[in-house]
């Protein structure tokens, strides 16, 4: 008996590789090659957000430090790589902000072809004492403002018909939490939703949308929570290069078949939570 699939085959049987089409905005895949690409980078003072820039101008590209305190650290190391940076205040909770963000980066490079969502917060809180004020700040920086600096660069991107942005998510907003607060853990969860509708949305417009997962990572922010080395599955708990390059991979031609995933960049946590 043959089956429909059978049937199928021998219509569409071809004896070399069709090319891409014409239309089509999604290159093949190949090497890292962020030479004079222009990225933003939201929380980029300190921890994953500087070790991002510096992965990020290491191979090549021009960087858009995004942060409410001044990254006088990241853009001289910026520079010291060889490549060109620019501080701009933003408070991505702020619209206001993020479109001055875009604006400045535009008026000095004249185009964005990276956006890293990083900049964040980390409650601990447990849900009997979680303040709605507590919540809504989570909300807010976490989630509201991927948000507004998505939206904010957007316009631009569609306009360039390019452009790669990912995402700071977490373990924690896939599988329920492993010491953060439930705030943080919908924020997150949130994220991970939201990069699946950009991706959809943004996919036509040559526009790719993913997320990574971090798990424990040592930062400036972290360094009084609870973690071990003994409790991740790879035996120790991870550094803001660890994200930093799966960045790089998401940012560049390498991923260029990839769009609205969430990248399990934790350790192998996530199998055993």
């Amino acid at each position: 008996m043959v089956t429909p699939w059978e049937e199928l085959f021998k219509k569409v049987k071809r004896e070399e590789i069709p090319p891409i089409p014409a239309n089509c905005l999604a290159p093949v895949s190949g090497p890292i090659n962020l030479r004079d690409k222009i990225a933003i980078v939201t929380g980029a003072k300190g921890g994953i957000g500087r070790a991002t820039c510096f992965a990020l101008a290491r191979e090549g590209a021009k960087i858009v430090a995004a942060d409410i305190q001044p990254c006088d650290e990241t853009v001289e190391g910026v520079k010291a790589l060889g490549s060109d940076a620019l501080y701009v205040y933003t408070d991505v909770t702020k619209p206001d902000d993020c479109n001055k963000m875009v604006k400045a980066t535009v008026e000095r490079y004249g185009r964005i072809d990276i956006l890293v969502n990083n900049a964040g917060i980390c409650d601990r809180t447990i849900l009997e004492e979680v303040t709605l004020e507590e919540w809504n700040r989570n909300i807010e920086v976490d989630l509201t403002g991927t948000f507004l600096c998505t939206k904010a660069v957007w316009p631009v991107m569609k306009q360039q018909k390019s452009g790669k942005i990912v995402c700071i998510g977490s373990v924690a907003g896939k599988v329920g939490g492993v010491i953060s607060g439930p705030h943080y853990v919908a924020a997150k969860a949130g994220v991970h939703a939201f990069v699946k509708w950009c991706a959809k949305h943004g996919a036509p417009h040559g526009i790719y949308v993913n997320a990574i997962a971090p798990g424990p990572v040592w930062t400036a922010m972290t360094l009084e929570f609870p973690y071990t080395d003994a409790a991740q599955p790879l035996g120790r708990v991870g550094r803001p290069e660890d994200i930093a390059e799966a960045v790089i991979f998401l940012a560049s031609d390498m991923s260029n078949w990839i769009t609205g995933i969430t990248l399990d960049v934790n350790g192998g946590l996530f199998m055993t939570l």
